[in-house]
């Protein structure tokens, strides 16, 4: 992928270097780029990182010599690709669908299903997954195509969930701050605790009847299982979340679905916006809640 940024007046006689970082390219990229043939070109040739840029220099950077991720196994299968241009692919994944490969699950991941897609087109990518989802949550995933754009990305996706918890909290709109740590002794669960990591999660009641509750969630942190440790710590835990205290008995897996994401067009103007239905078994969740709707 090729990236091109015109210099001004205000940034004559800038390094090349610092031209690129104030125009959100960052340093690990410059590093790997700039000693190929193309990396980083001024008008069309070559330079050196530390060029002294002149206003009208078109200054162009190429990602497209990155390799393949060797540690990944590329597989054909079928990807929910909802939308895609030169910088980004965004994927509807279902749940029980791990995003990255583990020693227990090498195959059958987003991972594996990205490389063997790029693969089958002669192309070169890394899985670059900027909103990694448990495997037991669906919903939409966000995939930079390089690294540039996986800078670019960095926090300025917005998303939005859908949740069912059982019960309903005591206001319809909320914000909970509490931080969240690795529970004592263990690798995987998480627990609110003071010398935690401060997490913010905001949260609208769209329907209740009292014993269930449909909630949209938005993240302002991403700590790992933060809306699952949040909801379970007060007390409504989602439906289906096993780990945390879930009822297991209206649905097999995390009643949590990531609806929207919202991320700035890496290469024009403005944001795009994506979303996504809820699944089957999740509305069917959400239609036994009463008509007592908010």
């Amino acid at each position: 992928m090729k990236f091109s940024f015109v210099a001004d007046k205000l940034q004559e006689r800038q390094r090349l270097n610092i031209f690129l970082r104030e125009n959100g390219v960052s340093a690990a990229l410059i590093k790997k780029i700039k000693f190929t043939p193309d990396g980083i070109l001024v008008n069309g040739e070559k330079k050196n990182t530390d060029y002294m840029v002149q206003p009208g220099d078109i200054v162009e950077i190429n990602t497209a010599d990155e390799d393949m991720d060797s540690t990944v196994i590329p597989q054909r299968g079928e990807m929910n690709i909802v939308y895609m241009d030169d910088c980004c692919m965004v994927v509807d994944k279902p749940y029980d669908m791990p995003c990255h490969p583990s020693f227990n699950h090498p195959t059958d991941t987003i991972a594996n299903y990205f490389m063997g897609y790029w693969q089958d087109r002669g192309e070169s990518k890394i899985c670059r997954i900027i909103n990694r989802l448990d495997r037991n949550t669906s919903g939409l995933v966000l995939i930079a195509l390089d690294a540039h754009s996986a800078e670019k990305f960095k926090g300025k996706v917005d998303k939005t969930y859908t949740a069912v918890i059982a019960g309903c909290p005591e206001t319809i709109h909320g914000v909970i701050d509490l931080p969240i740590a690795r529970q004592e002794e263990s690798i995987i669960t998480r627990c609110v605790r003071e010398d935690g990591q401060r997490a913010v999660t905001e949260y609208n009641v769209v329907k209740t009847d009292g014993q269930l509750s449909l909630l949209d969630i938005k993240l302002h942190t991403g700590r790992t299982h933060q809306i699952r440790v949040h909801f379970s710590h007060l007390g409504y835990s989602l439906e289906g979340d096993e780990l945390y205290g879930g009822n297991m008995s209206n649905i097999n897996r995390h009643a949590l679905h990531c609806s929207v994401l919202r991320f700035p067009a890496v290469t024009g103007e403005g944001y795009v916006e994506v979303r996504s239905e809820l699944p089957q078994d999740m509305q069917e969740l959400v239609n036994k809640i009463g008509k007592n709707s908010l």
